[in-house]
């Protein structure tokens, strides 16, 4: 046997335990690598979670910005429409008014004609005329209300559609 072989032998208990020292060294340095990592991976971890709660930060404000700017537009356009159909109604009441004053003077023409019609020398020139222009008046004034009434509906109608056109152009993304 050589002497580094009995060497071996005679001291297999000091090349195990430096064996054993050797692994245990390895085995700390494997460790510390582990160890190294795992901060690492928290940290990116760490940085991720960070970016994401930002991320989530800046993405409701823009989405509570959007609905302001939404919220503004319907406003606006509500306001608008409120004096669309305030002005509407106005002219409606001033033309109302207009077809009063008509009324008053057809009535004031009407009268006119029978007392003439009722004078001595009109009976006996002929038929009177009243009846026709009863008819006319009546006529006038059914057409003169049907057309109130329509010109209201159109007015109210058209603010409406007016309103929710612009209200579907101010929440429409932009």
């Amino acid at each position: 046997m050589s002497a580094a072989l009995a060497w071996a032998v005679g001291n297999w208990r000091l090349i195990a335990v430096a064996g054993l020292l050797a692994l245990l060294g390895l085995q700390t340095v494997r460790l510390a690598e582990q160890r190294s990592d795992t901060a690492s991976a928290r940290t990116e971890l760490a940085d991720y979670r960070a970016t994401a709660a930002e991320s989530a930060r800046l993405a409701e404000r823009a989405q509570r910005t959007l609905e302001q700017t939404w919220r503004t537009r319907v406003d606006g356009v509500i306001q608008d429409g409120q004096k669309q159909i305030a002005a509407a109604r106005a002219d409606a009441d001033r033309a109302g008014d207009a077809a009063r004053q008509l009324h008053q003077q057809l009535a004031t023409y009407r009268a006119a004609v029978r007392a003439a019609s009722a004078a001595p020398a009109a009976a006996a020139g002929g038929p009177t005329t009243a009846d026709p222009l009863d008819l006319l008046a009546d006529l006038f004034g059914r057409a003169d209300a049907r057309a109130g009434e329509l010109a209201r509906i159109a007015d109210k109608r058209g603010a409406a559609g007016t309103i929710c056109e612009r209200h579907a152009d101010a929440v429409t993304l932009p």
